[in-house]
């Protein structure tokens, strides 16, 4: 345990304002995934309420705690999003602390996936400075894009932080993108593949997916990381009064997002839900949470990944 613990990452552990909490790197932990032949699961959680409930299941399961914050729209300002951020890292740590939660976990950001209103170094700095352990960049494998990502990916890269490459041009785009920031020496640690039926490709780096059809071949196709917003979104489905998931679905419409996105956009309103309907999304993305871990056979892992961390880095 102790040489897993000298392994958190110093900005974020400077956010855990005194909480004894094991957050980790998500390089560190997809690298200890590989090591012990085990998956990852990481739940997209835009409200307090589901982080909560993912968290106890975690805890009841065994299993790391993987979290993800949704970017908002294209056009959203770096200011809005950055007090969004900041609120988001604090929820998931105060959930995890409140629930005695004690395995590994780590907080991770997806990126925006249509442009952004501020450059990727800069929204890459931010998101690491509020606390993130894991970052992504969306990008083509255009050469102005590589430079541009390249530059971005190695102030995570430095401190030994996730970095996920995120496809806007397809899986080969994703690839060649991620060929080409390793020869510039900045390597993601993992590259999200799309529409995969069989094996993922052999890159020499941990393959994700959002398909969460896949969970039970997870590690048969050699995939290490699911991205699944699939039992938040299902959770507030059936928790959320009919108006609110009105309102995100016309704010998804009508700015080309995801409704995980729109969700992100409006953690603060789903923060203020009656008592009634906060406690009933926890309990189901509690469910959510536990049905998927079973179907992606993440159970008992948590032990497992902290001794493969300390494992992996023995001098520490």
């Amino acid at each position: 345990m102790e040489g897993a613990w000298a392994r958190r990452p110093a900005t974020a552990v400077s956010r855990l304002k005194g909480r004894a909490l094991l957050v980790l790197s998500a390089r560190d932990l997809l690298e200890a995934a590989a090591q012990s032949d085990e998956v990852l699961v990481a739940l997209v959680a835009p409200a307090a309420a589901a982080m909560a409930g993912f968290a106890r299941a975690a805890r009841d399961a065994d299993a790391p705690l993987l979290l993800v914050r949704p970017s908002g729209a294209s056009e959203e300002t770096g200011p809005e999003e950055a007090r969004d951020d900041t609120a988001f890292v604090e929820a998931a740590f105060k959930a995890a602390d409140e629930v005695r939660f004690a395995g590994p976990m780590a907080l991770l950001k997806e990126p925006p996936r249509a442009g952004s209103s501020v450059s990727d170094s800069v929204r890459v700095q931010r998101e690491i400075d509020t606390g993130f352990t894991g970052v992504a960049l969306a990008a083509a494998d255009s050469q102005q894009e590589v430079r541009d990502a390249a530059l971005a990916a190695t102030a995570v890269c430095q401190r030994e932080l996730g970095l996920e490459v995120v496809p806007l041009g397809g899986a080969m785009a994703a690839a060649e993108l991620a060929r080409q920031l390793s020869s510039r020496g900045a390597p993601p640690s993992a590259v999200r593949m799309t529409g995969m039926e069989d094996q993922a490709p052999d890159l020499g780096i941990a393959v994700s997916t959002e398909t969460e059809s896949l969970a039970p071949r997870l590690l048969e196709m050699g995939v290490r990381l699911l991205v699944a917003s699939g039992p938040f979104l299902r959770a507030l489905r059936r928790a959320a009064p009919g108006p609110l998931w009105e309102k995100l679905q016309s704010w998804a419409d009508e700015k080309g997002a995801t409704i995980d996105q729109a969700a992100a956009r409006h953690q603060r309103v789903l923060r203020d839900l009656p008592r009634e309907v906060q406690e009933r999304l926890e309990a189901l993305a509690c469910f959510e949470a536990l049905d998927l871990f079973g179907k992606a056979r993440v159970a008992q892992s948590g032990a497992k990944l902290v001794a493969a961390v300390a494992a992996l880095h023995p001098g520490e």
